[in-house]
Parts: C-alpha cells; sequence; structure tokens
C-alpha cells in the first residue's frame, strides 16, 4: 500500500513541539516476571524516542505487555520503562501505574521537556479489545477521550501490530494531528524492498517456525510466488510433515498438532506447492534423543530440527538470493540450538537475508550475533506476523486506517 509522506512524523520533527501520545510496541518475552531486556524491540524504541525528544517533543507512551490471561502479561510497564531508560542518553523515563485516571493526567500534565511518560498495559482497558465497529467508534470510547487530552499530536510507531485494529492504534485518528512514526516508516520501507525482491522473481528462502500457526495463512499467500520456496520448522514444520505422513504422529504429538488448527492450511499448501514447501524429515526429542518419520514416539515433545533437515535447509540457503527468517526452527523456551546454526550460516552469505520480529530477532540478541548480524549487512525488524502480513498482499488495519484519514481531510 503506497502512502503520502505527510502521514509520517519524520517530515514534521523539529517543526511540531509539545506532548504526543506515541503507541509503541514494546511487547518482549517474560520469565518469571522479569522481562527480557535484550530485545531489539527496546532498542528501536528507544531510539525513535530518543529522536522526538531531542527533536522537542515530549513523549508520552502507550504500550502492551501480553495478553489478559496469558502467562506473559504484566499489567505495569514499569519495568518497560526503566529499560527504555537505560537505552537512552539523558532521558528521564517516568512511569505512572495509571491509564485513564486523574493519576495519569497529573503525571502528563507535569511533564517536562526532556522527560518521557510511560502509562500502564492499554490492555488492561477494556477499550483496547472492545471490538468496536469503525475507528469513529473508537475515537467516542472513554479510553480514547481520556487520553487525547494528555497531548497534542498521536504517532503510531507500532509496526508490529499494524495488522491489528486495537484502539490504541488507530482511534486517536479523529481526534488528534496523527502520524506514523520513524520506527514504522523504516520498517515499511524494508518490507517494500523484500516484496519487491520477490515480485522480480529472486529466489528466495522463507524460514518459518516458531508456534504461531495463525501466521500459517500468510505464508501461504507469500508461496504462491513460484521463486519461493518455504523452510518448515517449529510447528508449522510439523503441521507439514503430519499431512504427508500421518501415520507417524501418535500420542501426545499428534494431540498437539490436531489442537493447533494448523492442519488445513498445511493441506493447502503441501497440495499446491509441495515441491518447493520443506518441511523436517527427523527431530530432536525434548529430553534428549533424535528420532526419524519411522521412530517418532508418542510420548515427548518435538524440541527441534534434526541434522538431515538441517543440512536439506542448508541446501536450500545455499542457492538462495533472498532469505527471510520468521521462525524459529526449534521451541524458542527449550534452546534452539539447529536455529542458531541456521542463522550463522546465512549471515555469512551474500544473498539478501532479513530477520523479522518477536522471537526470531529476539534469538539473534540471544546468541550475542546482533551486532556481527548487523555488520554482515543483514536487516532486522520488529514486525512479525505483521510483515508476512504485508508481503503476503493484505490490506493490514493500521496503513488502511491512516491512509482513509488522509484522504478524508483533504
Amino acid at each position: 500500500m503506497q502512502l503520502p509522506q505527510e502521514v509520517f512524523i519524520s517530515g514534521q520533527l523539529g517543526k511540531i513541539k509539545g506532548k504526543a501520545l506515541v503507541r509503541v510496541d514494546i511487547n518482549v518475552p517474560v520469565k518469571e516476571g522479569q522481562v527480557s531486556r535484550n530485545n531489539l524491540r527496546f532498542k528501536s524504541c528507544a531510539k525513535s524516542i530518543q529522536t522526538y525528544s531531542d527533536s522537542g517533543l515530549t513523549p508520552i507512551i502507550l504500550s502492551h505487555q501480553g495478553r489478559r490471561g496469558d502467562s506473559d502479561y504484566l499489567e505495569s510497564m514499569e519495568q518497560h520503562a526503566q529499560v527504555i531508560e537505560s537505552l537512552t542518553k539523558g532521558l528521564s523515563v517516568k512511569y505512572v501505574d495509571s491509564l485513564t485516571n486523574d493519576a495519569a493526567a497529573k503525571a502528563a500534565s507535569d511533564l517536562k521537556e526532556g522527560e518521557v511518560l510511560m502509562l500502564k498495559n492499554v490492555r488492561d482497558d477494556d477499550d483496547e479489545k472492545a471490538g468496536f465497529r469503525s475507528v469513529k467508534e473508537m475515537s467516542d470510547s472513554r479510553m480514547v477521550k481520556s487520553l487525547a487530552g494528555l497531548a497534542g499530536i498521536f504517532i503510531n510507531d507500532a509496526p508490529a501490530t499494524m495488522h491489528r485494529s486495537d484502539t490504541s492504534l488507530i482511534g486517536f485518528l479523529p481526534v488528534l494531528p496523527s502520524y506514523l512514526g520513524l520506527q514504522m516508516e523504516s520498517e515499511l520501507k524494508i518490507l517494500e524492498e523484500i516484496a519487491s525482491s520477490i515480485s522480480s522473481g529472486k529466489k528466495t528462502s522463507v524460514i518459518f517456525g516458531g508456534k504461531k500457526w495463525e501466521k500459517f495463512e500468510y505464508v501461504y499467500e507469500i508461496a504462491k510466488n513460484n521463486n519461493v520456496t518455504v523452510l518448515c520448522g517449529g510447528v508449522p514444520g510439523q503441521s507439514v510433515r503430519y499431512v504427508t505422513n500421518k501415520e507417524s504422529f501418535t500420542g501426545a504429538n499428534e494431540r498437539f498438532i490436531n489442537g493447533t488448527g494448523s492442519i488445513d492450511t498445511a493441506s493447502r499448501l503441501v497440495r499446491e506447492f509441495g515441491n518447493r514447501v520443506i518441511a523436517p524429515t527427523d527431530f530432536i526429542i525434548e529430553g534428549g534423543g533424535t528420532a526419524t518419520l519411522e521412530n517418532l514416539p508418542g510420548k515427548g515433545s518435538i524440541a527441534d530440527i534434526g541434522d538431515a533437515t538441517l543440512a536439506r535447509f542448508f541446501e536450500e540457503i545455499d542457492r538462495s538470493e533472498m532469505i527471510v527468517y520468521a521462525g524459529p526452527v526449534g521451541r524458542y523456551e527449550k534452546g534452539y540450538n539447529q536455529t542458531i546454526r541456521l542463522i550463522t550460516r546465512f549471515m555469512g552469505e551474500k544473498a539478501l537475508n532479513y530477520t523479522f520480529g518477536g522471537n526470531s530477532a529476539d534469538s539473534v540478541d540471544d546468541i550475542g550475533l546482533d551486532r556481527a548480524y548487523d555488520l554482515l549487512g543483514g536487516k532486522r525488524i520488529t514486525s512479525g506476523g505483521s510483515a508476512l502480513a504485508f508481503i503476503s498482499g493484505m490490506d493490514l488495519p493500521v496503513l488502511k486506517a491512516f491512509k482513509d484519514n488522509i484522504q478524508q481531510k483533504k
């Protein structure tokens, strides 16, 4: 989707001063109540916040962390504020455990130039995911009316959520001058670069893993390009292999795959693009040991791809012109040795290579390869599912809302 330059905040920096509501995405892994600090999302967010402050804006940050009921849900964003402050130069990032009450209003009112304020998790408010039927309905919500009074402009700088239509992402458009942020602009340029390379016919390998099987539909659309090969690990790899070798899966492994809801899309992927979909032929089993399709145990979760599968992935990577890494091929929580070997293989290739957000980008940071990856010409973005949605050609709610907003004001 082509967006006019006027929708981006970059052209207004230095011209607009004062307080700005900045919606970011610093939703990061959480272990035992502690956020993962060495994280691309934090680094990218801090860089943008620093630039906004240096240009005369006073940011009031909105973000989410997890979903209610999930193990990574945190109502408080105090840890996030501390990390952002540690990554900036001279900025004081204050936190108030409030969103729409008097405490938030007072903290925003007291905020001085050179300071930053972070509010509590936006998903703590029922209006965030209330399912409003239109942007206008969102703008009339209690949450938007309360938050809009804290600032003079709104900046959406959360590219990892542009495939969603939550209230804090687009609900401010009718009531505040609204812009897409620096991080959003940067990642959109990279995604346009990838989409252009695919459409031009570059031989592309998409490494698709992780446990987010709802992204399968995006990958199916991307695979319609004849120059794209999909290397499936993680849950997607197991789902594809289940379709072709159902008899090999029994017990706990079969119950897990059947519970993902991914079988229909995996079946279409295999049926229509089978020769360009490469799935595991051997596995590493949780707790130790390896297995092939012929002796896959009914008990014990699959933890990673095996060596034979990795060698097959290497072959495909070595003859690719572009590599898109969109998910670890092993279980993120249990370690991902084969993923590490994949990353070190393609990061040294002359091929164009890109790493999408979430666990993919985190895995590069976790193993200390982030600086080397960047120096070797790789490009990492915080967008995960939204990036796949973009290059699949899907209409993204955030981008559509901003485009519509510009057209309505002309």
